[in-house]
Order: structure tokens, then sequence, then C-alpha cells
């Protein structure tokens, strides 16, 4: 792997208990919506696999191909399992502008784990929506879950708790800090890795810039993007959404019939 910070990524998350907490909103959705699923930004894969080893057909893309080499790794693990259910994952290195090459006719696309503000070139998150969009049939879902930058954005948060994990021959910690500009949140993401022996401690930093995407913001681009029919959630409970108390900004939409 020619670079190790997806690998680190994903020894830093917490699964378990993130799949825990999420996949049955998902799921709920997915059932609701069919059988084949759309992940952009679907990174290390471990929603691909999941949704695919409860019975859905799913295509993950990115364009970090370090992530991509994992997912696969996770979907070769699970090949029994996504067989026994009956499921089907796939994933390939492409652009959120570019999904519709992956072909067209998808029931329901699921953006998550704070993918989108990153998208901050200008026009870049739009192009992204629209890519998306283009890529699900009539009626389809689209499904996003991101901060929630109205709280953030208000309180400019600056330092975030430490997370830790391990990969096979390391220990990994992250230490996140953020500053804030006029439009933009620079966020900085600092890896930490020494060998598990006790080896000296190897950094590993990663800087990038982000829109404050507040729930408004965030609609708007859907409607340019052609979705309409938003139902907006605070958490993975269906909380409603509480631009000054809740963690995060679930989005639900759809496109036109």
């Amino acid at each position: 792997m020619a670079n190790p910070l997806a690998r680190y990524f994903d020894a830093v998350i917490p699964w378990g208990k993130r799949l825990e907490r999420e996949l049955p909103l998902l799921e709920e959705i997915s059932r609701r919506a069919g059988r084949r699923i759309l992940v952009p930004a679907c990174g290390t894969g471990g929603h691909v696999v999941a949704l695919a080893q409860r019975g859905f057909d799913v295509l993950g893309f990115d364009i970090d191909e370090d992530a991509l080499e994992i997912a696969r790794g996770k979907i070769d693990a699970a090949t029994q399992a996504i067989s026994t259910a009956g499921g089907k994952a796939q994933v390939a290195q492409l652009g959120m502008e570019r999904a519709a090459e992956l072909g067209t006719g998808f029931d329901a696309a699921f953006c998550l784990g704070n993918a989108l503000p990153g998208m901050s070139a200008p026009g870049q998150l739009l192009a992204a929506l629209r890519g998306v969009a283009s890529a699900l049939h009539p009626g389809g879902t689209f499904f996003t879950q991101n901060l929630n930058y109205d709280l953030r954005w208000r309180e400019k948060t600056q330092f975030f708790p430490v997370l830790s994990g391990a990969t096979e021959e390391e220990e990994v910690l992250l230490v996140k800090f953020a500053d804030y500009e006029a439009e933009f949140i620079n966020f900085h993401a600092l890896f930490l890795a020494r060998a598990k022996s006790r080896g000296a401690w190897q950094s590993h930093p990663r800087s990038s810039r982000q829109i404050p995407l507040l729930r408004d913001l965030l609609l708007d681009l859907l409607s340019q993007a052609g979705f309409s029919n938003f139902v907006c959630w605070g958490d993975y409970a269906k909380a409603p959404f509480d631009a000054a108390r809740s963690p995060d900004l679930l989005v639900y939409a759809q496109t036109p019939l």
C-alpha cells in the first residue's frame, strides 16, 4: 500500500459499534427502496460489506485506491457470508460526479461518514450530487450523514477527542484539530503510529479544507441536483434535527418520479 493513512483510518474506527448504530436505519431505508444500493465515497468498504451481508446488491466507489484495496480485502474475507445472504459486493475507483458511469437505475445511494464537506472546490459538491442523482432511478433514494455544521460553525471547536486503534503491526493514534477561516474550515488529522514492539512514534499528517455544510446549504444543493421530499434527522435513531443540539445532520431525499 503506497500510503498508510487509509489503513490507519480504518484501524481507529470502531466498526462494530458504528455498524450496530447505523445499520438498522440503513437496512430500513434499503428494504423500502429496493435491492440495488450505491455507496459513494465508500472508503474502506465497511458499509458495502455489511449491506451485502444482508442480501443487497451493493456497489461502492471512491477516488482513494488505498482505501479500495482495504475494501476489496474485506469483501474477499466476507465472500461466503455475502453469498449465503444472496448479496453482492463490488467496489470501483471513481469520483462522485461520474457516478452514472457505474450504471443507472440504482434504488438508493448512501453517502456516509461526513464525506460531503471535503468537496470544497467551486462547484465540486453540486457536481458530485448531480452525478449520484443521475445514477438513481426515478423515485430513487439518497441518504447522507454528516456532522452538524450549524453547531460546529457556531462553536468553532478546535480540538477533538483522540482516537486509538491498531493494525496487525502497529499501534495507532489519531489527533484531530481544526482552524476556521471566513468561509472554510481547515481540518487537520495527525496519525501517530509505532510498531507494537514499542518502537518510536512516527507522524503522518493530513489536512483538508471543508465547507461548513449548514443544513440550508445542503438542502439547497440537493434541490439544485434534482432531489426533493427532504427529511432531516439528528441521529440514526431518527430524532428530529436540532441545529443547536444534534450531533449529526442526516438527510433523506428522493429523485423525481
